[in-house]
């Protein structure tokens, strides 16, 4: 592709304020710009990992303690992501450079070009793309290593990087239950859960203020400020969680981000820093610059974020409030809606006998008549891991009871509730846990 300079009919003057079309927002960048850090390898380290005990109840008696059990270790892994390349040029002949005088359009008299350098602009232009790549990047790069010159680096972005903590949403609207049950993963998965951050688009951010509001949750306007960034903030039973507006998040998806562990990494060129302006060799009549600056993204222990797939991206306005009579005094509630499904068990033995069912439907205001309802089991392997739906060769896998397998010894089972007619809403059940298979 050759050059395209900034030239005196290419690039024409005109008179006014100037504004940008373009998206240029980067409020990830912005967010997490304090934090940066700086590297001189392109390979970087994100940190290390290893697992200890869950707890358990030690066995040993005043004669086995007489001899120390054989010795065991505790193993450690790396985690790391890679730095990459962002390099953009300019060109401005010398003929342009001369020429700013020059008004096409609407002239007026007294007024002069915007802007009155053409280098300043066309840079300034650059930079600008070059942020909202990153900002881009961040979110969704796909991590690759080069092994050679000739291959591309590619930073690992969030999306890319959240594996343990997923949640599909089957295209529901995605509700503060649902970041709610996001906070138990990350805190099943033994991270943090201070702090943490809704990532969303605006339509997902309008459906957290309109379940809000059915909820009667209060969403607090401005109640932090990270870097410049104001994030509003919700209190739910594991703690605040804060909502920001972000970009260029994947259609359907939204991220539960602690941005205390996410920092940009930069990759300095010695003598020159990063993200610096050079000349580059003239060939004639005019200035080619280049813009070079190498930055990856240091995103922590994936398990302390998580993320919701396939949000419904359509906003369903919420219902109003109304007043329910309750003897003499009348009390705010909000509209019909699942509260809480309810199983008969929450831990069974592993049999092809056993069964769990649900036991009960529970709702924020008493039905006028009795809602139709619909049954879907679901199992994951262990906490933290996604659920799947169950098939018919599960018994009764579409119904309010379902038959246990033995082999499915220390799975995890709960019951999509679907309701129509009266009361229309979706709702999960609490979680049934599957025994270890016995030993005797």
């Amino acid at each position: 592709m050759s050059d395209a300079f900034a030239t005196s009919f290419g690039v024409l003057n005109y008179s006014g304020m100037l504004f940008n079309k373009g998206n240029i927002r980067a409020p990830l960048c912005s967010i997490i710009g304090g934090r940066a850090k700086n590297t001189n390898h392109v390979e970087f380290v994100v940190g290390q990992s290893y697992t200890t005990g869950g707890g358990s109840q030690p066995a040993i008696s005043e004669n086995a303690s007489l001899t120390a059990p054989d010795a065991t270790k505790v193993d450690r892994s790396q985690m790391t992501n890679v730095t990459q390349i962002f390099q953009e040029t300019v060109g401005i002949s010398y003929g342009k450079e001369s020429n700013m005088g020059t008004l096409s359009g609407v002239n007026i008299a007294g007024q002069q070009a915007a802007p009155i350098n053409e280098l300043d602009f066309q840079v300034a232009a650059k930079m600008q793309k070059i942020q909202r790549d990153i900002e881009y990047t961040y979110i969704n790069g796909v991590y690759n290593k080069a092994t050679s010159d000739s291959e591309v680096n590619k930073t690992r972005g969030l999306v890319n990087a959240i594996s343990t903590n997923v949640i599909p949403m089957d295209r529901k609207p995605l509700s503060f239950w649902d970041v709610a049950e996001m906070m138990k993963l990350i805190y099943e998965a033994n991270a943090p859960t201070t702090g943490l951050c809704v990532w969303c688009d605006a339509t997902t951010l309008y459906q957290l203020n309109g379940n809000a509001q059915e909820n009667g949750l209060t969403v607090t306007p401005a109640s932090i400020d990270k870097n410049g960034i104001q994030l509003t903030s919700v209190i739910t039973p594991l703690g605040e969680v804060f909502l920001r507006l972000g970009e260029c998040l994947p259609t359907g998806t939204a991220l539960l981000l602690d941005l205390d562990a996410i920092s940009p990494v930069y990759q300095p060129v010695p003598g020159k820093g990063n993200f610096f302006l050079e000349p580059l060799a003239k060939v004639g009549a005019g200035q080619k610059y280049q813009i070079f600056g190498q930055t990856g993204l240091d995103h922590g222990p994936e398990w302390y974020h998580g993320m919701f797939t396939n949000i419904s991206t359509e906003f369903k306005a919420p219902v109003g409030r109304k007043i329910v009579a309750v003897g003499p005094v009348g009390v705010i509630d909000t509209a019909n809606s699942i509260v809480e499904i309810i199983l008969d068990k929450t831990t069974v033995e592993p049999s092809d006998t056993n069964k769990v069912a649900v036991k009960s439907v529970v709702y924020n205001i008493a039905p006028a008549s009795a809602p139709t309802l619909s049954y879907l089991w679901q199992v994951r392997a262990k906490t933290g891991t996604v659920w799947t739906d169950l098939t018919d060769s599960y018994t009764g896998y579409n119904t309010a009871e379902l038959t246990i397998k033995a082999a499915d010894a220390e799975k995890h089972y709960r019951c999509k509730v679907t309701s129509t007619g009266s009361v229309v809403d979706v709702k999960y059940s609490e979680e049934c846990t599957v025994n270890a298979a016995s030993t005797d």
